[in-house]
């Protein structure tokens, strides 16, 4: 997957494209929008200190992403495993569909992969804080 020329990132189409690739899902976006809002708005309303907001704004863009693309992989899947309209075998569609889910799962992983330190690290303070908790409580 290609990165962004801005952020570095990988460009997220599932966000931003329907299952087709080609119309804007304009209404999916703002879902994975709002979810990654909401993780923002958890954790600082729990207290998640400013020093660990480069690992929050990770962990939600992250979490965001995944949420989309596996909306994304599920419709592809259940287009890919459709019956065509007649009964011949139609390689070139097979191996479009194929492609479609490997650029998927590419997605998916880079974000499975992007999403494992700040969740650790995000993970690790709230059980000390838990622990800090337990001690006093």
């Amino acid at each position: 997957m290609n990165p962004s020329p801005v952020s570095g990132r990988p460009e997220t189409a599932s966000a931003a494209f329907g299952d087709d690739g080609i119309e804007p899902d304009l209404d999916r976006a703002r879902q994975a929008a709002l979810l990654a809002h909401g993780v923002v708005i958890k954790f600082k309303e729990m207290g998640l200190p400013e020093e660990l907001d480069p690992e929050l704004a990770s962990l939600s863009t992250d979490l965001g992403d995944l949420w989309s693309a596996q909306h994304s992989l599920t419709a592809q899947l259940e287009s890919f495993l459709k019956p065509p309209p007649k009964p011949l075998k139609d390689w070139r569609s097979v191996g479009d569909h194929l492609a479609d889910l490997k650029s998927s799962i590419e997605h998916m992983a880079w974000h499975v992969s992007s999403v494992r330190r700040p969740l650790n690290r995000i993970a690790n303070f709230a059980y000390r804080k838990a622990l800090e908790s337990d001690a006093t409580g």
